[in-house]
This record gives structure tokens, C-alpha cells and sequence, in this order.
């Protein structure tokens, strides 16, 4: 498979075996010779008398004739072979002493027609040496040969060569256009496939983010339930109830996500996703699964890009899912800090401190999800044991110049 620097750089015509219909293994190829061979029979059987100084024709002229045009038929292998064949059959008549054919001078202009047209620059070159040899030897050999005669030959022989490069142009004009449609037809295919990755991407983060964030509410409430169910129904009740927030949102942010993949892409709309304005509620989600958490929210608020007080939602969602299954006993703080030029995030509780491996080992793609997010804003993000205890993520979301001045 050509890659597309290979497709746009590779030279038009010169070395590329890929010839045009006239000078493929097909019958047209094979037409020109029978062609040729025959109108130089024919010429033979019906010129007047031989003119004074040239041999009468005869058996070994037929030869000739038949050879030049049959020449032609070399054309679909090698446009300069036949040429140089074309070219010695006629200096052959010639130096025998017999009258030009006129099918034979004809067979030369097509052969050098196609050879300048469609072969390599090298070929050209080396056709260019063959004709002027052979058109000398014409010259000088032929019993009388007036001035009008040599400039006719020269100015056919000039037109042919014109005709040819104007059309090798041409040629090389196409194939460069078709090398880059070629081109950017590869790299929209490129670009389509890393869209659709970035999407699957994005996808699994938010299906992770929102819907793990509300199985893993629905575990802690199922199971606290279950140990007050007979003691303290009324807990229980409560617990059944934070359980069926926690589905209700999930679905909600499911059907959101199906919509979005299912909706052409005009009719898309994803004016219902989370931000900055729900840390509340999530703090209070997080209080009813069992972890207390304390939100402070510092300088200036002011609206944000939807996907960046999306993303800053996601951080802090995953940090407290990640503290309600690993930090056991513990309080949790969250800061939201805006600053100038960016926001910032942290997020720590003071339970066990598990490693940044434990956590992304148990919690799927949690830690690496909020990576991805932090990275599309060329943010800093870190996350760890603190050394007074427990865990902490720390989020630096660089803004843009709008949100800055929003």
C-alpha cells in the first residue's frame, strides 16, 4: 500500500511502468503495425515508375516495408525499441538504394510521437539521438534531395516533438492531480479514523465517569441497606431512595450519550451534561454513599467553555468515586480555585492513601480518564499519597482567552 508522501512524490513518467491505453498489450497496439504494413504495400503496388538514381523495387524492399510497420507493434513494450527498429529499417532503405516509403517515414513519426509523449526523459533523449541519425543519414544517401525537402522533414520531425512534450505535459499535470486527490483522500481517511478513535475515546470516559460514579454509589447504599434493612428500615428506605437517584442519572446520562451517537449530526444537541453549577449535588451524592466531603469554590466564578466545566466536573467526580472505594473512614475537601489564566482543582480526603496504581488497578481507567481530559487542555494534573496522609489529585486547566475575559 503506497503511503501518501510515496503518492505525491513519486516522479510523473519518469521510471513508472504505467502506460496509457495507446501503449498497452491490447489491439491497438497491434492495429497500428497492420496499419502501417499494409499502406506500405499498398504504396508499393501502386507508385509510378522508379525515379532516376534509385535501385527498382523488389523482394528485399517488401521485407522492409513489412518489417517498419510490423515495428509498431513493439510499441506497448518499449515506445523507444520500436522507434530505433522504425528508424534502422528506413536508413536500411535508404542505403539500399531504394525510394522512401512514405508508410515507413509515417511509422517514424508515430514511433517518436509516442516515445516523446509517453516514455521516460532518458528515452527521450536517446529517441532524440536516433531520429537526427537517422534523418542525416536520409539526407545525405537520398540521390537528390532539394532544401524545401530537408526543412519539410525538419518541420515535421519539430511538430511531432512539440506535440509530444505538450502532451507528456498534460499527462504529467493529470497524474499529479490524481497523486494529490490521492493524497488528501488518505489523509481525510486518516483524520476520520482518529476522529472515530478520539470519539470512542471521549465515550468511554464519560460511560466511566458518570455511569461508574453511580454504580459505585448504588453498591455502597445496596450494601449499607442490606445491614440496617431489619434494625433501621427507615435507613434502609433512605438508602433505596439514593440508590434510585443514582440509576435514575445513570440512565439519564446513557440516553444522553445514545441520543448524541444516534441523532444525525446536525440535529445533535448536548445541552443537558454536567458542569461546575452540580458540584453540590455530587458533593451531596457522595455525603449520602458515606464520605463527608466539604466543597469551597475560591475567586471569581465566571462561565467556562462547555467542555472545560465538563471536564472539571469529571475530575472531581472521579476523585471523590475514587475516595468513597479506597479511603475508607476519611472527610474529603474540594477546592475549586479560579484563577487568571486557568482553573484549578484539588481534590483529598484523609483515609488510607492508597497508590496511584491501586486505584486505576481497581477502578478500570479512573486516574488515566481524567489524564486524557486534563491533557486535551495541555493541563498539569497530579495524583498520589499525600505525606500527611491519605490521597490528593491536583488539576491545573489552562483557559482560554474568552473564558478569561468571561
Amino acid at each position: 500500500m503506497e503511503r501518501p508522501a510515496d503518492i505525491l512524490t513519486a516522479p510523473a513518467g519518469a521510471g513508472s511502468r504505467r502506460r496509457p491505453p495507446l501503449l498497452e498489450p491490447t489491439p491497438v497496439s497491434v492495429f497500428l503495425a497492420l496499419v502501417f504494413t499494409a499502406g506500405g504495400l499498398v504504396e508499393l503496388l501502386t507508385r509510378g515508375p522508379v525515379p532516376q538514381g534509385y535501385r527498382a523495387d523488389g523482394p528485399a524492399l517488401i521485407v522492409l516495408t513489412v518489417a517498419v510497420g510490423l515495428s509498431l507493434a513493439a510499441l506497448w513494450w518499449s515506445p523507444l525499441a520500436s522507434l530505433v527498429a522504425a528508424v534502422a529499417l528506413l536508413c536500411a532503405q535508404v542505403l539500399a538504394g531504394y525510394e522512401v516509403t512514405a508508410a515507413a517515414v509515417g511509422a517514424v513519426i508515430v514511433a517518436a510521437f509516442a516515445t516523446v509523449a509517453f516514455d521516460g526523459w532518458r528515452q527521450v533523449v536517446a529517441a532524440s539521438a536516433a531520429v537526427t541519425a537517422g534523418a542525416v543519414v536520409v539526407l545525405l544517401e537520398l540521390p537528390s534531395v532539394t532544401w524545401q525537402a530537408a526543412v519539410a522533414t525538419w518541420a515535421v520531425l519539430s511538430v511531432t516533438w512539440v506535440t509530444g512534450v505538450v502532451i507528456r505535459i498534460y499527462r504529467g499535470s493529470i497524474e499529479r492531480a490524481e497523486r494529490r486527490a490521492a493524497l488528501f483522500a488518505a489523509d481525510r481517511e486518516a483524520r476520520a479514523r482518529e476522529a472515530v478513535a478520539e470519539e470512542r475515546a471521549r465515550l468511554a470516559r464519560e460511560l466511566h465517569d458518570s455511569v461508574g460514579h453511580a454504580l459505585n454509589v448504588v453498591v455502597l447504599h445496596a450494601g449499607a441497606a442490606q445491614w440496617v434493612i431489619d434494625k433501621k428500615p427507615e435507613l434502609a428506605r433512605e438508602a433505596l431512595g439514593s440508590i434510585e437517584t443514582a440509576g435514575r442519572q445513570a440512565l439519564g446520562d446513557i440516553e444522553r450519550m445514545l441520543g448524541i451517537l444516534r441523532a444525525p449530526d446536525e440535529a445533535v444537541q448536548v445541552d443537558v451534561q454536567p458542569g461546575l453549577g452540580q458540584l453540590e449535588t455530587l458533593c451531596a451524592q457522595v455525603r449520602e454513599a458515606g464520605l463527608p466531603v466539604d466543597l469551597a469554590v475560591e475567586g471569581e466564578t465566571r462561565p467556562l467553555p462547555s467542555s472545560l466545566d465538563l471536564t472539571a466536573y469529571r475530575i472531581v467526580q472521579e476523585a471523590l468515586t475514587n475516595s468513597l472505594k479506597h479511603a475508607g473512614k476519611a472527610r474529603a475537601t474540594v477546592t475549586v480555585r479560579y484563577e487568571d489564566d486557568a482553573l484549578a482543582i484539588e481534590v483529598f480526603d484523609d483515609g488510607r492513601g492508597v497508590t496511584p496504581a491501586v486505584a486505576s488497578a481497581s477502578g478500570g481507567r479512573g486516574l488515566l480518564g481524567m489524564r486524557e481530559r486534563v491533557a486535551t487542555f495541555r493541563g498539569e494534573l497530579e495524583a498520589g499519597p499525600r505525606a500527611e496522609g491519605g490521597f490528593g489529585v491536583r488539576a491545573r486547566l489552562p483557559m482560554a482567552g474568552d473564558a478569561r475575559q468571561a
